[in-house]
């Protein structure tokens, strides 16, 4: 279970869940510092003999399982059987953090309690509430800190994303990262790490990546995300650069990798075609704009990352709002080679239509008989018989979701019509899911359903 923490008191360590090594043993603080609360329900007749107070420690670790992190917070206060029970570790390896500056006290004091125990770390600096601000790098750099004194060396997940959000401090960036390369080098087993828009420069970025490439953790790592790492000026400061190959060679095991397309280069793919021959399943591209044509991938290179792993599945994510001269690229970008599964693509005010229609039909040549998942966002777009045709030849469609700007009611009932026509041809029937404007428009197995999809079969 979580720890929401944004939504905790203080958390005082040298009061609630003090426990020996052993896990069995209460400490005599926390007994005086809880009231006599089981001696007292008894007097007032509120537990008998079978009351919760009085349950099996394992009967009630099972129980608080199922209660979120505030509701054990405040549930280890009423009685010592209840407080012996909430300090198991079992209860508090998994933390969901939010980096704001309310409760960044809270959370260190939690850390520096219960940090060893921590197996999965999820914090998001960006996860902020109404009227608060992002904790700054000298928080960050506390928060690791003590999980370093814990001497915590059994992270299973590591997820800190959106850094870039930290508030400038006192301590300097690059102490922060010497600190989180220090944890990722102590791991023994860490094998989920998302380090996602971090935006460091390249030496900061590639000091993390080389820990997490380090001895330990190189072959125990099958989930990475490293999208937005490191903020790049040209196009070639990554894909030229042989630091972050060699790193990104030491990865023998990956089965997913997130990772911006500006990373993205043949030397890469070859590489991983050799080191993670037969593991990668799952890899996706994010793409904030598609201006560097230069930059494109050849054929070959993605035939022979697809040929070493055949179970391969590409997520490309791509956000063209930087004017027309984008979105041209697409075609290009999108080699005919990839084993694309899935394809999110945002498009902004400033297209060319015409633009649109030709990559769409590129999309719906190529890609047919691969994609199976795929959302437009797009503004002023009002060719619906471009969409029909992207729909009806990419057959394996399952789940589909189109989003489009200024529709007035009389064109949202052409787009929908057009959705379910193009669902309708599919010359296999298999369930899609579509969405217009996050409104459902799936077909359903109803007569109209299949009187369309009969006259479909007629045309």
């Amino acid at each position: 279970m979580g720890a929401e923490w944004s939504s905790l008191g203080y958390f005082n360590p040298s009061k609630r869940f003090k426990r020996d090594t052993d896990d069995t043993k209460l400490n005599e603080n926390d007994a005086e510092n809880i009231d006599n609360s089981d001696e007292n329900s008894t007097e007032l007749g509120l537990f008998t003999e079978a009351g919760w107070n009085r349950l099996p420690y394992l009967v009630l670790l099972e129980v608080f399982q199922h209660l979120d992190q505030t509701d054990r917070y405040h549930a280890a206060l009423t009685c010592k059987s209840w407080l012996l029970t909430l300090s198991s570790p079992s209860l508090w390896n998994t933390g969901h953090f939010k980096f704001n500056s309310k409760y960044s006290q809270s959370l260190i004091s939690f850390v520096n309690r219960m940090g060893k125990f921590l197996q999965h770390i999820e914090a998001d600096c960006a996860a902020q509430e109404a009227g608060e601000t992002s904790a700054d790098l000298l928080f960050l750099y506390q928060f690791t800190e003590a999980l370093l004194t814990a001497n915590n060396q059994q992270l299973v997940t590591l997820s800190l994303t959106n850094t870039k959000l930290l508030q400038p401090s006192a301590v300097h960036q690059w102490e922060v990262v010497e600190k989180l390369a220090l944890l990722i080098e102590n791991q023994q087993n860490l094998q989920v790490l998302d380090l996602s828009h971090a935006d460091l420069s390249i030496k900061k970025g590639l000091r993390l990546l080389e820990a997490a490439a380090s001895h330990r953790c190189h072959d125990t790592i099958h989930t990475l995300n490293i999208n937005d790492l490191i903020t790049i000026t040209t196009p070639n400061d990554i894909t030229d650069n042989a630091r972050f190959h060699y790193f990104m060679s030491r990865f023998g095991n990956l089965s997913d990798l997130q990772l911006s397309y500006f990373y993205v280069s043949d030397e890469l793919l070859y590489m991983l075609a050799i080191t993670a021959r037969h593991t990668l399943q799952k890899m996706s591209l994010h793409a904030k704009c598609l201006g560097h044509a230069d930059r494109l991938t050849s054929k070959s290179a993605w035939q022979c990352l697809t040929s070493a792993s055949p179970q391969l599945k590409l997520a490309v994510f791509i956000q063209s709002n930087m004017g027309m001269r984008y979105v041209s690229t697409l075609s290009r970008f999108l080699n005919p080679s990839l084993p694309l599964h899935q394809l999110h693509w945002v498009c902004g005010q400033m297209h060319d239509e015409e633009d649109i229609q030709m990559s769409l039909y590129h999309i719906a040549i190529f890609f047919e008989n691969s994609l199976r998942h795929l959302r437009l966002d797009f503004a002023n777009f009002r060719d619906e018989g471009m969409l029909r045709v992207l729909i009806k030849r990419c057959h394996k469609l399952e789940t589909l979701s189109v989003n489009v700007l200024g529709l007035n009611r009389q064109e949202e009932i052409g787009f929908e019509v057009a959705i379910m026509l193009g669902i309708a041809s599919h010359p296999i029937r298999h369930e899609c899911v579509a969405t217009l404007n996050n409104k459902d428009v799936s077909l359903r197995d109803t007569w109209f359903t299949s009187f369309l999809c009969f006259m479909m079969t007629r045309m």
